[in-house]
């Protein structure tokens, strides 16, 4: 009789490298949930809080100031209908994916681009490190999961975003030194995430993890071409191999060995010095010893993060931080591309300003932003968002404000309701527990009188989204996307 094999058995080649009893029975553990606090909504303080108040105990993520781990009694209810979680305040992102931003280290007023960007967990986190000031290009080039891309940016309130739809090889000529810094987290054979996904283990022969390699190594050099020098590039992925991980990097940095060097994890971002990097760190001497005995590498060995699923109890992830010393390849400036979006004559974005204040006693805007339009759907972003000439058409940019309505009206969206309807100083509606309750099952609820028009619904200093109100009623108009996840 034949046994079936271990859908383990994938992993049994690294034996070389880590304990590989540890490494299977690390892969077979559930995943431990992990979140994000969203700085560009909320703060730490009031996310350990409302945590508190639902009885979560946080853990912090070690390399992550706004990660932390959950561990909580009940369970009935997934994290991802939590109202922190629909409101965009806190964001489902395992831990290890929340380390490329931070060794990125991007900061406010730079130009960013996020090669592969979807579904968007690094780009919001990179948005927030960006305190909103600068421009961050998101690129993705599938449609369906580009769209994912913009409802994670959209949710948690990313106005200085930049959508584009290409491949990411494209970047390197067409933006040659356009970035301060780029984040390659490069489309991989997925081994670090059997936790979550046994068949990820499927898609792992030499044939898939050849190509993948050699798709990794175009889209690696094209983000050292778009990068300023003096730029960082962070090149990362959610996989085991060490031809997708070491094997990358290293042919990368044999082939522009004059214009790259590798820079020191611990000190790119990473804030607790005891939080396993110089454990990860060594983990890749290893591999990489293999490879320079096995290969034709003989660079000195590099220091790249290696984190095996078993190391801190997280998936699996690879991790290097490259700085480009000098010009790679000749800069071409193409013409750029109109927008999508167009801007408003000055006389008409102050008019729709004037119409939100006095609907509810500020326009929402922050320094460094302006309006820019669609058809009738009007757009919050920043100036240097919409300054930023570049040589695509991009998908779309900033965060939804306002719908043109026939009448001449505006009427907010819920982006904009959610993401700083708690700066409104009138038109709002606050609800207790079982209004609440109503509204997310998609039913209408009876108000105060004096509420009348349009409002924003408050509920324990959340701003949730919209209603009508009119003759004590208000008529739900909350997200058909919250409800539904709510009810369903």
């Amino acid at each position: 009789m034949v046994q079936n094999s271990s859908p383990f058995q994938p992993l049994d080649r690294y034996a070389p490298f880590t304990d590989l009893a540890a490494l299977k029975a690390a892969s077979a553990k559930p995943l431990r949930k992990c979140i994000r606090v969203n700085t560009l909504k909320t703060s730490v303080a009031a996310v350990q809080e409302r945590a508190q108040e639902l009885g979560w105990t946080l853990t912090p993520v070690p390399w992550c100031t706004e990660g932390f781990f959950i561990d909580r009694e009940d369970r009935t209810e997934a994290i991802g209908k939590e109202l922190l979680h629909l409101l965009g305040h806190v964001y489902l992102q395992e831990a290890s994916s929340m380390l490329p931003p931070v060794m990125l280290g991007a900061k406010p007023g730079e130009v960013v681009l996020d090669m592969c960007a979807a579904p968007g967990s690094k780009t919001t986190q990179i948005a927030a490190m960006m305190e909103g000031r600068g421009v961050i290009i998101a690129n993705e080039v599938q449609e369906k999961r580009m769209w994912t891309l913009n409802t994670s940016c959209q949710r948690s309130g990313v106005t200085h975003v930049i959508l584009t739809k290409k491949v990411g090889q494209w970047f390197g000529k067409q933006m040659t030194e356009k970035f301060d810094r780029v984040l390659c987290d490069a489309p991989c054979t997925a081994q670090g995430t059997v936790r979550k996904d046994i068949d990820a283990l499927d898609y792992c022969g030499p044939e898939n993890i050849g190509k993948m390699a050699r798709l990794q190594l175009e889209i690696l050099e094209a983000a050292v071409h778009a990068a300023k020098v003096g730029g960082t590039i962070v090149y990362s992925t959610c996989t085991l191999t060490p031809e997708e991980n070491e094997g990358v990097v290293l042919q990368t940095l044999n082939k522009f060995s004059e214009q790259l060097e590798v820079m020191d994890p611990r000190q790119c971002g990473i804030r607790n010095s005891e939080c396993g990097i110089t454990k990860a760190i060594e983990d890749s001497n290893i591999v990489q010893k293999y490879l320079r005995e096995n290969s034709e590498f003989r660079i000195p060995h590099s220091e790249f993060v290696r984190i095996w699923p078993q190391t801190e109890d997280t998936e699996g992830f690879f991790c290097a931080v490259l700085r480009k010393k000098a010009s790679t390849r000749p800069v071409e400036r193409l013409p750029a591309v109109p927008r999508r979006e167009e801007r408003f004559a000055r006389a008409t974005e102050a008019e729709i300003k004037k119409r939100i204040v006095d609907m509810y006693g500020t326009d929402f805007l922050h320094e460094g932003e302006l309006l820019v339009h669609r058809g009738d759907l009007v757009l919050l972003t920043t100036e240097a968002a919409a300054a930023l000439m570049m040589p695509v058409v991009d998908y779309s940019m900033g965060i939804p404000y306002a719908k043109g309505l026939k009448d001449g009206r505006f009427r907010i969206t819920d982006e904009l309701a959610v993401a700083r309807g708690m700066e409104a100083k009138q038109g709002t509606l606050v609800v207790g527990d079982s209004d609440l309750q109503e509204l997310l099952e998609g039913q209408n609820i009876e108000c105060r009188e004096d509420a009348q028009g349009d409002v924003i619904v408050q509920w324990k200093g959340l701003a949730v989204g919209r209603g009508l109100a009119k003759e004590g009623f208000l008529k739900n108009r909350l997200s058909r996307w919250m409800v539904q996840l709510k009810t369903g």
